[in-house]
């Protein structure tokens, strides 16, 4: 039987310890993205009115949604297949990932006036088709990249992102001084992701060759059926707020909780590469010792994430609050809502990870979609009703069905329910404390 005095007893030896150097790269590497993020907001907030941030917002989220619904889970199968270092596999990922993004980009273009028509922004066609290109910047990155994560190499890992942020920062706040407006955002994204191309070959010289094995093609995709489905709904439930807010709310209001999101996204990269690192370290792990592992892990999260997370949402409108102009008044309660959201969503993708390296995304997948049915029912009455802050509670409850029904899965096949139970008490004892102090 595995009790809380088990789940709390660790001693870090072999892959548990680079596990841990993993998350310590990965942690610095978000920990300098939150101090950059939040800098670089406060001076662009006082270069761009809150309208730039409304307008670009659906086209970001709407590369985030198409990237998420054409995943392939090809980094994922590279990381778990036993031959996926070598150069044939390395090669293969490469070309699909370029031929997929190929068609991402056409999506988009084909989509910018269409959507210019939608929301009645007549800006976001050229946004739209200056972004086009970025999921072509993406998958330009060299090909060895998931070796990185094979080998646990978090610390090249590390370089890289902090390059690509400090590059799309920089760029970014020069362009919003010369211009003012929202095209500075587009072009720091581009230049960063371009930048993020040169480094990745700097750090990982590998190069494509021109052709590549289809044995190699099909032994890639056998499980990208699942994940695709998975990303699919998940794409729909965590980006719906974002991708239909503007119809639903004003433009300045979707301008506030596109900021709010842009901060709270520093904390759900670092659950995401913290996952990442846990994936890795889960796949090495011998199936007898996952279930153990796995449990000490929820648990762990649960109580100390959520512990931290809650002190940031009780701290966050008042910092907030001190450091943004009055233009930017509201976005402070926003975020706060929305990093108690991501209590709920940091057990539910350590959850994902487990299910991931036992071929059971199934389970995930059926989470998400009644999440996505809840999320119907409640999205336009609370964003009608509340405003922005009616999107973020939609999401916050979106996101507790996700982890609620994924766990009530997981316990019937015998694990846990304290985990779930500890991240809930810490979601809703935090909003409660948010609306007792404001």
């Amino acid at each position: 039987m595995i009790t809380v005095a088990k789940l709390r007893r660790w001693t870090p030896t072999g892959n548990s310890r680079q596990s841990l150097f993993g998350v310590g790269w990965m942690t610095l590497a978000q920990g300098a993205g939150m101090v950059m993020r939040l800098g670089s907001s406060l001076i662009l907030t006082r270069l761009l009115a809150p309208e730039a941030y409304g307008t670009i917002g659906p086209a970001l989220i709407l590369l985030v949604t198409l990237e998420w619904f054409s995943d392939l889970g090809l980094r994922q199968a590279l990381v778990r297949d036993p031959q996926g270092g070598t150069t044939e596999l390395l090669n293969a990922g490469w070309w699909i990932g370029l031929s997929r993004a190929a068609i991402l980009a056409a999506i988009v273009a084909g989509l910018a006036f269409p959507l210019q028509n939608f929301y009645e922004r007549p800006e976001l066609a050229g946004l739209l088709l200056a972004l086009a290109f970025l999921p072509i910047l993406q998958a330009l990155r060299s090909p060895g990249l998931p070796t990185l994560r094979r080998e646990m190499n978090y610390r090249a890992l590390f370089l890289l992102e902090l390059g690509q942020m400090i590059a799309s920062i920089g760029f970014t706040l020069v362009a919003a001084w010369i211009t003012h407006s929202v095209w500075a955002i587009a072009i720091g994204i581009l230049a960063g992701a371009a930048f993020e191309v040169l480094l990745s070959y700097w750090l990982c010289p590998f190069w494509p060759s021109r052709s590549w094995d289809r044995s190699c093609v099909r032994r890639l995709l056998t499980v990208s059926r699942q994940v695709m489905l998975n990303t699919f709904a998940m794409a729909l439930v965590i980006n719906s707020d974002r991708l239909i807010g503007l119809r639903l709310i004003s433009v300045e209001e979707m301008g506030l909780y596109t900021v709010a999101w842009g901060l709270a996204s520093a904390f759900d990269s670092l659950i995401c590469r913290a996952c990442d690192v846990y994936y890795s370290h889960l796949a090495r792990t011998p199936e007898a010792s996952r279930k153990v592992l796995h449990q000490r892990v929820c648990y762990q999260v649960a109580m100390f994430g959520g512990l931290a997370l809650t002190i940031a949402v009780v701290l966050a409108p008042w910092l907030l609050r001190n450091l943004y102009d009055a233009r930017y008044v509201g976005v402070g309660v926003l975020f706060a809502v929305l990093i108690a959201r991501l209590i709920p969503r940091a057990l539910g993708q350590i959850q994902f990870q487990h299910l991931l390296v036992r071929a059971e995304i199934r389970i995930a997948t059926l989470s998400y979609l009644a999440a996505l049915l809840v999320e119907a029912v409640l999205l336009i009455p609370l964003a009608h009703a509340h405003g922005a802050l009616g999107l973020a509670l939609a999401s916050l409850v979106a996101i507790v069905v996700v982890t609620g029904v994924q766990s009530l899965f997981l316990w019937t096949r015998g694990q846990k329910l304290l985990p779930c139970a500890v991240a809930f008490g810490w979601t809703f004892g935090s909003l409660a404390l948010l609306y007792w102090l404001t």
